[in-house]
């Protein structure tokens, strides 16, 4: 890796990070503190063959946290389906979350203050695909050398007197194809791109072609931008 891709890549990671920061700063505060709590507090827990609510309701209690059952839950799963059996000790309640809706093809999302179990097909996933061109970030730069200038030797050059004059170097390109996408599938849509089979990202004669859902399009579309800004 060159001296111009290193800057490249620090400069955009400091970018990156700010942003972070400050769409942290922006989110709803109800959500920020829905999601510390998952983040942050630890559970145990002890239930065999346990009601699916009353495993719930324990943890409504125990966090503090507003928890509802989709209805669409009990419609697709039967009581004995339902019932939980778990055994852990101080675990993260997001960690403790997933292994219990996992299992049985569930998951939770966030809605107006409240976390809703769901099943998985009813979770936000939709998706629409968009194309970006992106042809001037694989411009090659250049650095405008200079020619490298050699004398000629009179001797070696049948008694003529001279220079010869020849570029150093030839122009680079500071991102590479790899190096964009990677970009994306690291800095954009969290784990969406492993969750969501619906998602993808192609790179085309320097045409970005990307199915994602439309929040994820709006990041990708920042980054891309901060991209051209250090580039």
């Amino acid at each position: 890796m060159n001296t111009r891709t290193v800057v490249l890549v620090a400069s955009l990671w400091l970018a990156l990070a700010a942003r972070a920061v400050a769409q942290d700063r922006d989110m709803d505060p109800e959500k920020r503190r829905a999601v510390e709590k998952l983040e942050t507090l630890r559970i145990s827990l002890d239930f065999r063959d346990a009601p699916f609510d009353n495993v719930i309701n324990y943890i409504r209690e125990f966090s503090g946290l507003n928890i509802h059952i989709d209805s669409d839950v009990r419609s697709r799963l039967g009581e004995e389906q339902l019932r939980v059996t778990i055994k852990i000790k101080e675990l993260l309640l997001k960690s403790v979350l997933k292994l219990i809706l996992s299992g049985k093809d569930l998951t939770a999302v966030y809605r107006e203050g409240v976390l809703v179990i769901v099943p998985k097909d009813k979770a936000p996933m939709s998706v629409v695909t968009r194309i970006y061109d992106v042809r001037d970030l694989f411009l090659k730069l250049q650095d405008f050398p200079g020619p490298r200038v050699e004398l000629m030797n009179p001797s070696s050059a049948g008694g003529m007197t001279g220079a010869m004059f020849s570029l150093t170097e030839e122009p680079e390109s500071v991102i590479s194809e790899e190096f964009l996408t990677e970009l994306i599938h690291s800095n954009t849509g969290g784990r969406s791109w492993d969750e969501n089979s619906n998602t993808n990202v192609t790179l085309t004669n320097g045409l970005l072609i990307i199915t994602q859902s439309r929040s994820v399009h709006k990041e990708i579309g920042r980054l891309i931008e901060l991209l051209r800004q250090y580039k």
